[in-house]
């Protein structure tokens, strides 16, 4: 059974200038009123409403528009602050198929800045959703507490859905697990006029948002704020629609702590796909996001200053060359660059293989703090059991016997942190390594197999002390010395512009001039400074 709000038993106008409002709560009320639930059904047309539809504290509430999302049912909000459909405390219930405006000309006066609120509340608030809707509200820096306008706002209504709808609004959604929204420069208490919201705080989870564009008005807030969620799935794209005013930079804010986040996106105009709030965590989430369009794309990616970062999957695509010189995750310096990360990483995997090279891949101070992280780039590594190690097998080659020289088999970011007059540390560069000598098709070869390591101390100035090298041939195999014979190799370590590179001569002797030599080996890197880790580059 369908209620037609346009029934003479209730008489909504649908003119956009005759107040629906009363129309379409009598409708709902009647609604409520019989045994089993009915849809409420909006013929198309603009229903202007001059107070907030109360939908509040009911089970089985459903209203649905005519058509598509895009201007054939339309509310027009002159509701001011109030949401222009206010399910708090309902279960069970939602909307599809309506567009909601703000109400705009110059005899309005309360031009609704918030569309759709759901909230958990004594009598309930579980099981609704939206599906198939477009907001479009106006910028308004000052509406909401310095939110801006709100496309949808839950507070605490779990289990719960937002399917094929596109939001504009300085802040299209917030999720949150308390009616306060705790933003840096923001003061604003969520509330209804009907009902009393859940006092405190509690879960707020297990969300699907599908389907769905959420589109910014200017620069003034992120798309989504998500306030101590879990459980939130989210697939869609991410933008801005106007970015001329405003300084937030961030697509997806976590106030605090977030658990089980999936984010399957396209965002775009923003520099900074997420920020984790400080003094937060951010566990078991999955982020694989494609960055692309940034208005100002000066800022790192994924930003988790002193925050705790546990089982994180992070797959990120920058198509754009341009936009790629920057952090993917990244800690600020604490104290200015003389403290330790407050933050730290753990049992994570990081994919980005369009970051120009490692130094980009995370900040040194976070991943000075990290432990078990894998970084999948163009030359992967991995840090566990506080080593970092290169996850690519290099085959260099060194020349032809006869014409060897010295080549560059490593080189990585200095630890080294200038702020800090605590700085100083260690490297231990480790290697396992064969020295091959002779062509696929010579039919004589030479192979030394090896394991060494450079061990030094760099101080805090940026000097550093002679470097002491143990080589240890583990095997050695060649059919004819006379032609081809490896005779051991040596390692050296310099410094420059803050970067360490490590070379390697071979020895080869025989009269087999002309024939290939190349080292073929692998890397691991460990070393005690208070503040970075080194960055493996090659």
């Amino acid at each position: 059974m369908a209620i037609n709000v346009k029934d003479p038993q209730f008489g909504a106008k649908g003119d956009g200038t005759v107040d629906d409002s009363a129309a379409i709560q009598s409708a709902i009320t009647y609604a409520k009123s019989l045994p089993t639930r009915a849809t409420i059904y909006f013929p198309p047309g603009y229903y202007f409403i001059g107070s907030s539809i109360n939908l509040t504290n009911s089970n089985g509430i459903w209203l649905v528009g005519d058509g598509g999302s895009y201007l054939n049912t339309v509310i027009v909000g002159n509701t001011g602050s109030r949401p222009m459909f206010d399910f708090s405390g309902s279960s069970y219930s939602g909307c599809e198929n309506f567009t909601f405006l703000y109400s705009s000309g110059s005899s309005v006066l309360t031009p609704s800045v918030i569309g759709v609120q759901f909230a958990l509340t004594n009598n309930g608030g579980l099981n609704c959703g939206i599906k198939k809707c477009y907001f479009q509200l106006d910028d308004n820096a000052s509406a909401n507490g310095g939110l801006g306008t709100i496309g949808l706002i839950n507070i605490r209504s779990e289990e719960f859905f937002i399917h094929e709808c596109l939001i504009r609004a300085n802040t299209p959604i917030i999720l949150s697990y308390a009616a306060n929204i705790a933003v840096t420069g923001v003061n604003f208490t969520a509330s209804s006029a009907y009902q009393t919201l859940a006092s405190g705080t509690g879960s707020m989870g297990v969300v699907s948002i599908n389907g769905t564009s959420l589109q910014c008005l200017q620069n003034r807030q992120p798309a989504m704020i998500l306030a101590g969620t879990n459980s939130i799935n989210f697939q869609g794209y991410l933008a801005r629609v106007t970015a001329g005013i405003g300084t937030n930079e961030t697509a997806v804010l976590c106030t605090i702590s977030t658990t089980n986040l999936k984010i399957h996106a396209t965002i775009e105009s923003f520099s900074r796909m997420v920020q984790i709030g400080e003094n937060s965590g951010f566990e078991n989430c999955e982020l694989d996001i494609i960055a692309s369009n940034a208005t100002a794309p000066t800022t790192e990616l994924i930003n988790v200053t002193n925050s705790i970062v546990v089982g994180l999957r992070a797959r990120i695509a920058q198509p754009i060359p341009s936009e790629r010189n920057r952090f993917v995750i990244y800690h600020s310096p604490s104290a200015g660059g003389t403290q330790q990360a407050s933050g730290y990483v753990m049992n994570s995997e990081i994919t980005c293989f369009t970051t120009p090279n490692n130094q980009f891949i995370i900040s040194q101070n976070l991943l000075r703090r990290s432990t078990n992280v894998i970084f999948n780039t163009p030359t992967p590594f991995e840090k566990r059991n506080g080593r970092i190690k290169l996850l690519t097998n290099n085959t260099i080659f060194a020349g032809v016997v006869g014409s060897l020289s010295s080549i560059n088999i490593f080189r990585f970011k200095e630890a080294l942190q200038p702020a800090s007059a605590i700085s100083s540390g260690f490297y231990r560069i480790l290697f396992n390594g064969i020295i091959r000598a002779g062509g696929y098709g010579s039919g004589k070869a030479a192979t030394l197999s090896f394991e060494a390591q450079i061990v030094t101390n760099q101080y805090y100035s940026g000097s550093s002390d002679p470097i002491s090298t143990t080589v240890v041939v583990l095997d050695q195999n060649v059919g004819d010395p006379s032609y081809l014979n490896i005779n051991g190799i040596l390692l050296g370590l310099t410094f420059n512009s803050g970067v360490g590179s490590v070379t390697l001569t071979p020895r080869v002797t025989g009269s087999g001039i002309g024939e290939p030599v190349y080292y073929e080996g692998f890397v691991e890197l460990q070393s005690d400074f208070f503040i970075n880790d080194p960055i493996p580059l090659e």
